[in-house]
């Protein structure tokens, strides 16, 4: 396992968040086949180690990962099919996700705008918000 899903996880369980199992990789494959999309390796790491946070659980700065099911409905229940979301902050406040067309890592404001991360990997994105930088606001 890589050391930053160690890290990631750790601290996770060290605030109590509840944790899905891991997906299989044919659950990865088939949610990819769903979207139309492959997503990065550092996400099918991460994934094939824990699944998302368990329903709308949040770790201590109010973000919450989303399991591939929770991935696949907010997907079909969006009007932007451009944009595949894996996380949210402050209960849909704004998500965090992947575009569709280039797979760029970008913060949703629904209905006020999408931007760019400063980050270009799933990886420095957990561990920007599990460390609370201000790029992920």
């Amino acid at each position: 396992m890589q050391n930053w899903i160690q890290e990631a996880i750790s601290r996770w369980n060290a605030t109590k968040v509840k944790l899905n199992p891991p997906a299989s990789l044919l659950d990865i494959e088939k949610a990819e086949l769903a979207l139309n999309f492959k997503f990065s390796e550092d996400f099918k790491q991460l994934y094939l180690v824990v699944n998302g946070f368990e329903d709308c659980d949040w770790q201590q700065h109010m973000f919450s990962f989303w399991s591939l099911d929770r991935i696949l409905n907010e997907y079909k229940e969006s009007d932007d099919k451009d944009f595949i979301g894996f996380c949210d902050f402050l209960i849909c406040s704004h998500f965090i996700g992947f575009d569709r067309n280039n797979g760029e890592l970008l913060k949703n404001y629904e209905g006020h705008g999408k931007e760019k991360l400063e980050v270009q990997t799933l990886k420095d994105a957990v561990i920007g918000i599990n460390a609370d930088s201000k790029f992920i606001y």
